[in-house]
């Protein structure tokens, strides 16, 4: 099986992308999660993934929402495929608990 590298994003207040960052190598590729502040701050985090080739498909937090999700995918031309973790509408009702 060919390896494939992945990116995830997480939106977390204070985030800086240089710093909150960390590569492991699995066997099957290469997972990279990186911490951004905001949806822009992500997009440039993603158009560098795949200037670099650091990536070969990307998934977001649940906290982009499709719309964000819409906005990482433009900024990588939608030459990625790019998605976003969802909840089961019963685990939504904890998530919102535990976040307010």
């Amino acid at each position: 099986m060919a390896r494939i590298d992945y990116l995830f994003i997480f939106l977390t207040e204070g985030c800086d992308p240089a710093v909150h960052r960390s590569v492991m190598d699995t066997p099957l590729g290469k997972v990279v999660t990186v911490g951004a502040s905001t949806v822009a701050q992500a997009c440039d985090v993603a158009a560098a993934a795949l200037a670099n080739g650091e990536a070969q498909f990307i998934e977001v937090c649940g906290a982009f929402g499709e719309e964000g999700c819409r906005k990482v995918s433009a900024a990588v031309g939608g030459e990625l495929p790019v998605g976003y973790v969802t909840y089961a509408p019963e685990e939504r009702v904890k998530v919102d608990a535990l976040f307010g």
